[in-house]
């Protein structure tokens, strides 16, 4: 690491619909992760996701980053592209995706964490103003997912990058 880079843990709050979502469904959509970027030069590293499930389900999960708020259906439960008339544009903004399975869930009696270090995904600013980035969460246990609130999944995203 070398002595202008900056390590930050930005906090997020994975806002969803209270229902039952099945497998390959979002279960959110556009969530704004802020303040990911430091500088105009809008670029830094995700070197790692920790995501608390506080309904202890912990599922397989796809976390899809982008660099707009372009959601990628328009209401959580659905699939993706559901009801998007131009998914192709929203697409072309994806950065990447970090998949959660089965196996990165520990049990924490009545919450269920999960991470993943050394990720080491580049992400990019929209343009030179933008400090944020999207996530969008999509199951993919097999099963169904019932969110009992819309808060439930908490995500921290530990980025590093320049000063």
């Amino acid at each position: 690491m070398m002595s202008n880079t900056l390590l930050k843990v930005n906090h997020i709050t994975a806002t969803t619909d209270a229902e039952t979502i099945g497998d390959n469904k979002v279960i959110c959509t556009g969530v704004e992760c802020p303040g990911i970027f430091d500088t105009t030069r809008g670029r830094a590293l995700l070197k790692s996701i920790r995501i608390i499930d506080e309904i202890a389900t912990g599922p397989a999960i796809d976390i899809l980053f982008s660099t707009t708020s372009d959601v990628i259906t328009q209401d959580e439960g659905k699939s993706i592209g559901e009801d998007v008339a131009d998914l192709d544009t929203v697409f072309r903004n994806m950065i990447g995706h970090v998949s959660i399975v089965a196996g990165d869930w520990t049990d924490l009696h009545d919450a269920k964490m999960a991470t993943k270090t050394n990720i080491d995904l580049v992400l990019e600013a929209a343009n030179n103003t933008d400090k944020s980035i999207y996530m969008h969460i999509v199951n993919r246990s097999g099963g169904n997912y019932v969110a009992t609130a819309t808060t439930v999944m908490k995500v921290k995203l530990g980025i590093e990058s320049q000063r």
